[in-house]
């Protein structure tokens, strides 16, 4: 599973953009993150037990009490029983949590 940045997403546009702060009616940020469909499916149950009106194909706006909630959900799910899906998460919680230093929400927008 892998978090592309925009420069190797090599023209790939079925991704999800995690963006900071809330979403602006803009794409392609050089400050996001991307997950492929796949990727993005791992996360997906673990975020719709949290904001079950996630809109699949975006945008969403996340909050740090959410976020917090889905990485509780997450990692105590998983257990630590799949070390490929934690190292993963804490990819992405790592970028959100920087981005929460500056921001009260990080939105998700889908393919």
């Amino acid at each position: 599973m892998k978090i592309n940045t925009l420069d190797n997403l090599n023209g790939r546009r079925d991704v999800f953009e995690f963006m900071q702060g809330d979403f602006k009616s803009e794409h392609w940020h050089e400050s996001s993150i991307y997950l492929t469909t796949e990727a993005f499916d791992f996360l997906h149950l673990f975020i719709e037990e949290v904001l079950p009106d996630f809109n699949y194909f975006g945008p969403n706006s996340v909050n740090q009490e959410q976020w917090n909630q889905i990485a509780f959900n997450a990692c105590s799910l998983n257990n630590t029983a799949d070390i490929q899906f934690l190292r993963f998460f804490n990819r992405i919680d790592y970028w959100v949590k920087e981005n929460f230093k500056e921001h009260t929400c990080f939105s998700i927008c889908g393919p």
